[in-house]
């Protein structure tokens, strides 16, 4: 049996460039890793079945997970007809905007290249990658900071020697990707570019800074579909955190803080409101 841990992402920016032929959004964005982890046990089967059990009720267990797709693509490429039996632990939650679904998909194209023995190179576990989804070739780096562009999907590692504490305040709603996407508007003007700066700004652990570049294209497509998001971002920045933003298509908003007092000290005068608050480090 293999034991795996799969992190989680925030979108530190995320800007759109436009509608792609093929349906998808070409953007700009960058990818941090955080320390909430699914977790991922995956168990050879003597028969050709692919068996996917989950603790969470409304994760779909069959071809519609991400998980699936990815076992179905390794089985392709390799020319197998092995099955397998693969149970995951969601603690990342589910349609937030932080990436379990790719998390746990990328998860197992590693593990299924180690327990099968494909010996397959980065680069084609990256090419099957961007076959199941956008986000999750990021989940294949061993680095926690990306920047990504095309689909999400063309990244350059970053490196970042400073760790930051995330909190990350989750709605108890689920958040459509795909409708949010079809509801940014073709009229997009004053493109943002601002990621170099922001890189810097990390490095230089510059919070006013970050604050200022933190950016989300989609906050407005979201906002303006669940209002109240919106008010509950503000509030967040009239607590004291100097810099906040939704992570992908939301719902799930985050504060950006130096250390762990500080953090824990804005959770906890957010303690009451219908949300599940949580407090993390980055990778």
């Amino acid at each position: 049996m293999l034991r795996l841990l799969t992190p989680a992402k925030i979108n530190l920016f995320l800007e759109i460039l436009g509608k792609r032929k093929d349906g998808y959004h070409s953007l700009k964005t960058l990818f941090l890793k955080v320390r909430l982890f699914d977790k991922i046990n995956i168990c050879a089967r003597k028969d050709k079945t692919i068996k996917i059990s989950c603790n969470v009720k409304n994760v779909p267990v069959n071809k519609k997970n991400l998980v699936f797709k990815a076992v179905r693509l390794m089985q392709k490429y390799g020319g197998l007809d092995c099955g397998v039996s693969i149970n995951i632990k969601k603690n990342i939650p589910v349609a937030a905007g932080l990436g379990g679904a790719s998390s746990d998909a990328a998860a197992t194209l590693f593990g299924l290249n180690r327990l099968w023995a494909l010996n397959l190179s980065l680069k084609v576990l990256m090419g099957l990658a961007k076959k199941i989804g956008a986000d999750v070739p990021f989940f294949l780096l061993t680095d926690s900071l990306a920047y990504g562009t095309g689909r999400g999907d063309i990244l350059k590692p970053l490196k970042i020697d400073k760790k930051y504490w995330i909190l990350l305040v989750v709605p108890k709603i689920k958040v459509s990707t795909k409708r949010i996407y079809q509801a940014v508007t073709e009229d997009l003007t004053n493109i943002r570019d601002d990621v170099k700066l922001l890189t810097c700004a990390l490095r230089k652990v510059d919070i006013s800074a970050i604050g200022e570049l933190l950016f989300n294209r989609l906050e407005s497509v979201t906002f303006n579909k669940y209002r109240w998001l919106g008010k509950l971002k503000d509030k967040i920045s009239a607590l004291g955190a100097r810099a906040v933003l939704m992570s992908g298509s939301g719902a799930v908003l985050f504060g950006f803080f130096k250390n762990r007092e500080e953090a824990i000290r804005i959770r906890n005068k957010l303690r009451g409101i219908n949300c599940r608050l949580m407090v993390v480090q980055s990778m």
